[in-house]
């Protein structure tokens, strides 16, 4: 039940993320104090934070929806997360630290990668 509910919160999440980016990127670029620049900008966040993120919620989706999913969809959760995760660490090395409205993603994208890892090592452990 854990595993279901840990992902119904993230396909929720990342689906609005996904729809709103969909929508107008500057949205959500305007709480964290950012802004885009051109029509290629808002392009790319179509499709990397609109599209990419709504395919995410699918998987997602799928594994709150079919048991023999579940751990597949967990695993994807761990991955995106922590690829998140890891480019924001690579921007933080590279170019310095934020605005500290942003690092609270930073923060979210660790502990979801924790807690998808642990469902998903204990989804492998027989009952």
């Amino acid at each position: 039940m854990a595993s279901r509910i840990f992902l119904a919160f993230n396909a929720i999440a990342i689906g609005l993320i996904g729809i709103l980016y969909l929508y107008d990127p500057n949205l959500l670029l305007a709480r964290y104090d950012l802004e885009t620049g051109s029509v290629g900008m808002d392009n790319m966040l179509r499709s990397a934070y609109g599209g990419i993120f709504l395919g995410a919620a699918a998987v997602f989706l799928m594994g709150v929806l079919r048991q023999e999913r579940r751990r597949d969809a967990l695993g994807f959760v761990a991955i995106f997360m922590s690829g998140a995760a890891i480019g924001r660490v690579a921007s933080i090395m590279a170019t310095g630290m934020p605005p500290e409205t942003i690092m609270p993603l930073l923060y979210f994208e660790i502990a979801a990668t924790l807690i998808a890892l642990t469902l998903y090592v204990r989804s492998a452990q027989p009952e």
